[in-house]
């Protein structure tokens, strides 16, 4: 069983066989269904079915010459909505299924973001084509959560986003020399993190740490595509599951500048979601890549 089935609105989804209804349904009436072929006497076949607005179930699996079918596997998703630019994006083949993981490389992070891959036909056909050796820079990063807090933001002055909007461009200018090989640069840098290290410490002895940290994420667990953020909430948008009529939370948090549409059951969420406030949670974060 996928743990996060409860995130897209099946949190009484607990058996095999209640399991494999939904799998009927799925494969019964998909909304999209897109085959690719993968070798001579195989094709790839890979089924969406929405069972809300924005989230549902992909079940991926291979369509032999003399037509029979065999599902691999399978995985919940929520649709992300905005497009982000990254410098790189590279796909790597996961070594148990025919899965993959994308591997982001961008300057405003200061960090390698890793992701699942949701378009593995698209990708599976441009490796048929030979295309898939080109530079991927769009993605549309989404995330499922079972489990998740909402924070109050924190109040700024104009005057203070003035600041903080300067203070990340001259940062971010400063990681692009930096991975250019800018000694002075990488010295500036360390300075830098050292004195931010020590105003932190010298504010924690009259501030909570959430009023100092925005937003942040960061590498959780032992899956290399898992994390733990705190995101500013742009957007919210409440879903019900057309199958078990459960409410699911489509959240548009912001993090380092990076949109993520996270998907989370009703009941795994503490707090009233609302723009201006914040999220805080474990994700499983994914992906479609511009191919």
């Amino acid at each position: 069983m996928h743990s996060y089935l409860r995130a897209i609105g099946f949190s009484k989804c607990k058996t095999r066989k209640q399991l494999e209804k939904i799998y009927a349904s799925a494969l019964r009436d998909p909304n999209r269904k897109m085959v690719t072929t993968i070798s001579i006497d195989t094709s790839l076949i890979q089924f969406e079915k929405d069972f809300g607005p924005s989230f549902g179930l992909s079940l991926i699996g291979e369509y032999g010459i003399e037509g029979d079918l065999s599902i691999e596997h399978y995985y919940p998703y929520v649709k992300g909505s905005s497009n982000m630019e990254i410098e790189n994006i590279y796909i790597e083949k996961q070594t148990d299924k025919e899965s993959y993981a994308g591997v982001c490389e961008d300057s405003r992070l200061g960090m390698t973001l890793i992701f699942y891959l949701q378009n593995i036909s698209d990708y599976a056909k441009s490796k048929w084509f030979n295309y898939s050796n080109k530079s991927f820079t769009r993605v549309r990063f989404s995330a499922l959560s079972t489990q998740g807090t909402i924070l109050l933001g924190i109040k700024k002055t104009k005057m203070q986003k003035i600041t903080d909007s300067l203070e990340k461009s001259y940062r971010d200018n400063l990681m692009y020399a930096v991975k250019k090989g800018d000694k002075e640069a990488l010295e500036y840098y360390a300075h830098d993190e050292i004195q931010t290290y020590r105003q932190i410490v010298e504010r924690l002895k009259s501030e909570d740490i959430l009023s100092i940290i925005d937003t942040t994420i960061m590498p959780c667990g032992v899956e290399c595509d898992h994390y733990s953020v705190t995101g500013n909430i742009i957007s919210v948008r409440e879903e019900k599951n057309s199958y078990t009529d459960e409410t699911v939370y489509n959240l548009l948090i912001e993090t380092y500048d990076i949109l993520i549409n996270v998907g989370i059951n009703s009941l795994d969420l503490e707090g009233e979601p609302l723009p201006g406030r914040r999220f805080r949670g474990e994700i499983w974060l994914q992906g479609y890549v511009k191919i």
